[in-house]
């Protein structure tokens, strides 16, 4: 069977595995070694890909010599050679070119991969580029930075990912925090020896462009637009990113300059994901990376969206170039709206449960989310990508939906995070003084209609359908009324709190009520409002408290 490799195949280029399977070729991932610390660094995310393609897929790691692993890749004799994530660029260049097969020149790698020198050959080719140095250290930054006159500059690696120590700085002293802090730490593609990219800042909207080539004819394969927030210490973390549905004013420019800065960097093959800002001027690139967008995107999730997926058109455009050439012009027609939700962090947190994951699944544009990170026992102070404590991905057909699902997650995120990731329990000493039991809860409410009891402590009541939470899931459905009564014991969680509470609410008819006491809210991270967050989630009707009524939380099911 014919092979196909791709030269670390991380993030969202591990679809490119399922894809050449799919394609009746069989994949090879080469994995790049660029140190021996970043290898053994990246084990955790190499070991479970490996695991899951066992027997379907081959994986090797490269040489000490690139001569031996040349040597080593001429022997699989692929068909193709393609880089799947940052690392593997260069690699995957310069192997495909010894082998003489179809991808990128060796000559334009520095203008691909260097961040100062990619602005600079724009700047040649009379394409607009950002002013930039690289400095070394505190003296040459403060010079540059006063000899140009900014007001205001980024300083990051020049060659990095993920916004890893990227830092906004609005003022020299702000500049001198940031050189202090990311010159201590170093960086892992740079460092004090090879210095830092000092840039000045463009003020404007941020987008994504990502493009797949073939023998320099460039198709438009999607379209995102981001929303950031500047957190302490001057980094600029991702809120989210969604897709354009359609060209906003302004795109037609931006697409044009996209290709343009293609052609001046020398892109003739494959996937580019470049990243632009457009400010009162027009476009502007901030830099061009020659492989797929990252951020762990499915092929499902993308295909929901744009019909397709940039590691399969990558394929279609190798494998079948008159065909993709032909097509590269095809209209611009997303299928539905998308978007990545990042979590933020604002300060560092242990946390004993993930009620998230119960509250996103119920978000009518939920896809998916990768949570790896949030559901360990602590959450660092978000700072970057790598910092955030997770991704959620949705998708609607209907754009207002979806938005107000991102809504929603942003108010919880905001205004009440416990609810989403949950730290100390609450001490039993801060319980409500004497609480109605759920007998005389029910004598005061008197419900008319069937009443499903999910409760920890009451095991039979009259007139009540009484289940605890594992007999919850095998109750009937349609009842008029559905109350939750849980203590909270030592082996429960937030979490599975929440789940119960859906639980519940799925075996409430339409028009019939959920309802919480005090007894049982209290125990939540943020009381009542914890409840409300559950119910928005739900999509249930919160209803008005009565006067000199009970402390309880009663929703409407729609």
């Amino acid at each position: 069977m014919e092979k196909i490799l791709i030269v670390d195949a991380f993030s969202t280029g591990v679809n490119f595995i399922e894809d050449i399977i799919k394609r009746g070729f069989y994949p090879v991932v080469l994995w790049s070694k660029r140190s021996d610390d970043i290898f053994a660094l990246m084990a955790g995310v190499r070991d479970p890909i490996e695991h899951h393609y066992k027997g379907l897929a081959d994986f090797c790691a490269e040489c000490d010599t690139y001569d031996d692993t040349l040597k080593m890749v001429r022997e699989l004799s692929p068909r193709f050679i393609l880089p799947g994530a940052d690392l593997g660029v260069e690699l995957a260049i310069r192997l495909a070119e010894d082998m003489g097969l179809p991808g990128n020149k060796t000559e334009r790698i520095p203008a691909m991969t260097n961040k100062f020198l990619m602005h600079q050959t724009l700047i040649d080719h009379k394409v607009r580029g950002i002013r930039g140095k690289i400095v070394h250290n505190w003296d040459e930054a403060l010079d540059f930075y006063r000899k140009e006159g900014f007001t205001g500059c980024v300083l990051k690696p020049y060659r990095g990912a993920s916004s890893v120590d990227v830092r906004i700085c609005d003022s020299e002293d702000e500049l001198k925090a940031a050189y202090d802090e990311v010159f201590s730490t170093g960086n892992y593609m740079g460092g004090e020896e090879e210095g830092m990219l000092l840039q000045e800042r463009i003020v404007g909207t941020e987008y994504i462009v990502n493009t797949v080539s073939y023998e320099g004819h460039h198709k438009l394969s999607a379209v995102w637009k981001h929303s950031k927030k500047k957190v302490e210490g001057g980094g600029m973390v991702y809120n989210y990113t969604e897709t354009l549905s359609t060209l906003e004013t302004g795109c037609t420019a931006l697409i044009r300059y996209a290709f343009d800065v293609l052609d001046a960097i020398g892109v003739e093959y494959g996937n580019v994901h470049s990243e632009f800002m457009i400010d009162e001027k027009g476009p502007v690139l901030i830099e061009v990376n020659c492989r797929p967008m990252g951020s762990d995107m499915t092929a499902p999730f993308l295909d929901k969206i744009w019909g397709h997926h940039e590691t399969d058109l990558a394929l279609d455009a190798y494998l079948h170039p008159e065909a993709f050439i032909e097509h590269v012009n095809d209209p611009f027609r997303p299928l539905a709206k998308g978007l990545k939700k990042h979590l933020i962090t604002d300060d560092e947190k242990d946390i004993l449960s993930a009620p998230i994951l119960p509250i996103i699944r119920r978000q009518k544009s939920f896809v998916r989310a990768r949570l790896g990170k949030a559901v360990s026992d602590h959450l660092a102070r978000t700072v970057d990508l790598d910092t955030s404590a997770g991704v959620v991905y949705l998708a609607n057909q209907d754009e207002r939906q979806l938005i107000r699902d991102r809504e929603f997650l942003e108010r919880a995120e905001t205004g009440y995070f416990d609810m989403l990731f949950t730290g100390e329990k609450k001490e039993a000493s801060d319980a409500p003084k004497d609480p109605d039991s759920v007998e005389t809860l029910l004598s005061k409410l008197k419900p008319v209609g069937s009443i499903l009891l999910c409760s920890d402590s009451v095991k039979e009541l009259s007139g009540v359908s009484v289940v605890d939470e594992e007999g919850l899931k095998d109750a009937g459905e349609g009842f008029s009324y559905g109350l939750l009564d849980l203590s909270f014991r030592e082996d429960e969680d937030i979490e599975t709190m929440s789940e119960a509470f859906f639980t519940l609410a799925d075996k409430v008819k339409p028009g019939g009520k959920i309802i919480v006491p005090e007894r049982t809210f209290w125990h939540f991270p943020c009381g009542a409002q914890s409840i409300e967050i559950l119910c928005e989630a739900a999509g249930l009707f919160i209803e008005a408290p009565l006067a000199k009524g009970e402390k309880i939380i009663s929703a409407c099911k729609r």
